[in-house]
């Protein structure tokens, strides 16, 4: 049964139709979920909220429109819900994301953890960034979305997706630059 026949099949009513349909999604929305909340257990309530929100509104999804972009807006918006409702002075990309880096066979263990530091160090500066700069270069650089899909889920236009992911990888360069263990590697590197 293709992804449009679920689609339809849902918006009648039929819950398994819906169970297939998010069964696709629901990985992927956890860890876009994941990426902005940095905190797994929170990113699992989330992901069941939006799950939740997207089975009581499934009957107004309109079949012109992109059902990965709806429920990737839904799951963005539910979690900046989340973050606007969290008070906390400092996030922990770190503790987010289980460890993405490939080790290759011609690296030596000094290699290797300089990698995972620097990872490390590049999660913990994303986390800083304004949340807005901060989802929308996730959405772009980590997800892969095209501009395009990023304006429809933040429901901002594509110009200022675009000015936004350009002003986060400016502020992540300038910051990851001044960083004492960024020219600590940078030394390293020249030897």
């Amino acid at each position: 049964m293709g992804q449009e026949e679920l689609l339809e099949r849902a918006r009648n009513g039929d819950d398994e139709a819906f169970s297939l349909l998010i069964e696709n999604y629901e990985k992927y929305v956890y860890n876009v979920i994941l990426r902005i909340v940095e905190e797994k257990e929170e990113a699992k309530d989330i992901a069941q909220e939006t799950f939740i929100k997207a089975y009581m509104s499934i009957k107004t999804f309109r079949k012109d429109s992109n059902f990965r972009t709806w429920i990737y807006r839904i799951a963005v918006n539910t979690a900046m819900d989340y973050l606007r409702k969290k008070v906390r002075s400092e996030v922990n990309l770190v503790t987010a994301a289980e460890d993405e880096l490939e080790i290759k066979s011609f690296q030596t263990p000094e290699e290797v953890i300089e990698q995972k530091l620097t990872v490390e160090m590049v999660r913990r500066e994303i986390s800083k960034l304004p949340v807005d700069y901060k989802i929308a270069l996730i959405l772009r650089d980590i997800e892969g979305m095209n501009y395009e899909e990023i304006a429809s889920i933040l429901k901002v236009n594509l110009g200022t997706v675009k000015s936004r992911i350009w002003r986060a990888r400016n502020l992540l360069r300038e910051r990851i630059k001044s960083l004492p263990e960024f020219s600590g590697f940078q030394e390293r590197g020249r030897e």
